[in-house]
């Protein structure tokens, strides 16, 4: 593990997702920022991030020692060039963009100040992108499905499709051992199609790629997906989707509309939530940054954020640019805030601790899985952020 992944410097940005795990951790298209890193790599790479984050990540014995190590800025999108120069990098080197933003260094040093702030001899790559914020997840979405698909494809051999289902471009399609597709549509035209190890598409379910269902997602009965959509592992999902990323264990099982929105981990959105992707006047949304504690106009469609493990009541209406926090239980009559805190209670502050695991702890049952002590203890810091 030489390659370590740096998501201090820029990990506000990615709120509410960045408050509960590394911008490393997230997903979209096919792969975590850190698996997309790992395949160019070829190799296991690290992640240092904030302290109280960091305890997810602590099997890491190269940041005790005092070797050089690659530390890169998680935000950069990979590809083979660039890694090539990083390689290249010598102790006491980094690696900057034209516009001045930092890259990578190599550096025995495990500070971040002395990482990025100490004079090193400065390397200029002119051609590297960057990832903004989750609004510009969004826009890039189809380009990270297309990429992860060229190199799923490269890398392995699809499944058959059962013969019940109606498909267009079938080489675009690329179905995993162990999953179930019958009996349904799927529109490979406009982008790729990627089925998940032991994953299933019930029957009369409409696909319009790019599209993604990680392992052990499930789509249910009829579902209606637009691209560019990702379905992260052992979701469950109904009703209709487009421009949507639901990043892991989550579930949005029952009628409903989700447009332009980005859900992190163990979320639930009850039967007929749905959001507004557009305003009534198609006039520009202005959405809460919690990083900058204001309101920021980011455009004419956006549905909503959500971080990890908050859940929507049945019929919840939820407003065009809509910013959701942490662990928060949401349920109110009409239209909801476009702002919601963490550890909100329907749409008050209010959730107590001991109930935010409790309940946390009866969702992961549904999935034969428990609430960890990293993760109490995550929450506990945020709860008394909060307080």
């Amino acid at each position: 593990m030489r390659y370590i992944l740096v998501d201090i410097p820029d990990r506000e940005n990615f709120y509410p997702f960045t408050l509960t795990r590394s911008l490393a951790d997230c997903r979209v298209g096919i792969f975590t920022f850190k698996e997309r890193w790992e395949l160019f790599a070829k190799e296991e790479v690290g992640v240092f991030t904030v302290n109280y984050l960091q305890i997810l990540h602590a099997e890491q014995p190269l940041l005790k020692t005092q070797e050089s190590l690659y530390f890169i800025n998680v935000t950069c999108i990979p590809n083979k060039e660039l890694l090539q120069q990083i390689d290249q990098l010598k102790e006491g080197e980094k690696l900057i963009s034209a516009s001045g933003k930092w890259i990578a260094t190599c550096s025995k040093e495990r500070s971040l100040a002395n990482i990025l702030m100490a004079i090193y001899k400065p390397i200029n790559y002119p051609s590297a992108q960057f990832i903004n914020d989750p609004i510009h997840l969004l826009q890039l979405h189809a380009h990270f499905i297309k990429h992860d698909f060229e190199w799923i494809k490269a890398n392995g051999k699809s499944g058959a499709l059962d013969n019940t289902n109606r498909v267009l471009h079938p080489e675009n399609v690329f179905i995993e051992e162990g999953a179930t597709v019958l009996s349904s549509n799927l529109n490979a035209t406009d982008g790729p199609i990627y089925i998940g190890k032991e994953a299933l598409v019930m029957e009369g379910t409409s696909i319009r790629g790019p599209f993604v269902l990680g392992q052990k997602g499930v789509v249910k009965m009829n579902t209606s997906i637009y691209g560019s959509t990702t379905i992260g592992p052992s979701c469950i999902v109904g009703g209709e989707i487009k421009n949507s990323i639901l990043m892991g264990y989550s579930n949005k099982g029952h009628d409903g509309y989700l447009g332009d929105s980005i859900i992190g981990f163990w979320c639930n959105l009850g039967a007929g939530t749905s959001n507004s992707n557009i305003k009534n006047t198609a006039g520009p949304i202005q959405m809460w940054s919690e990083s900058k504690q204001m309101w920021d106009t980011i455009g004419q469609k956006m549905g909503m954020l959500v971080g990890d493990y908050s859940r929507f009541a049945i019929q919840s209406s939820i407003n065009t640019g809509s910013y959701i926090g942490v662990s928060a239980n949401i349920f109110g009559n009409g239209l909801l805030p476009k702002n919601i805190p963490n550890f909100t209670w329907g749409v008050l502050p209010g959730y107590q601790f001991d109930k935010v695991i409790e309940d946390i702890q009866n969702w992961k049952k549904l999935k034969g899985l428990s609430i960890t002590k990293e993760e109490q203890q995550i929450l506990s810091h945020l709860y008394k952020m909060n307080a």
